[in-house]
């Protein structure tokens, strides 16, 4: 059997500390990539690992 390589959307929530909500939005507005299998929906860790870079990028960016 082979390892698995992508969150469940849930499973993301938990691992990253986010609701079910606030993914969904980040992945209608495109900022977090998911692909479907059947009616299920999944976030590859790569994807998961880029969208967390990108808020850790933004916060070293924004100005007080």
């Amino acid at each position: 059997m082979s390892e698995v390589k992508a969150y469940r959307v849930k499973d993301f929530c938990k691992a990253y500390g986010v609701s079910r909500s606030f993914a969904y939005n980040e992945m209608k507005a495109g900022r977090l990539r998911f692909y479907n299998v059947g009616v299920m929906r999944f976030i590859s860790f790569e994807a998961a690992e880029e969208w967390r870079g990108s808020y850790e990028n933004a916060e070293t960016h924004e100005t007080v």
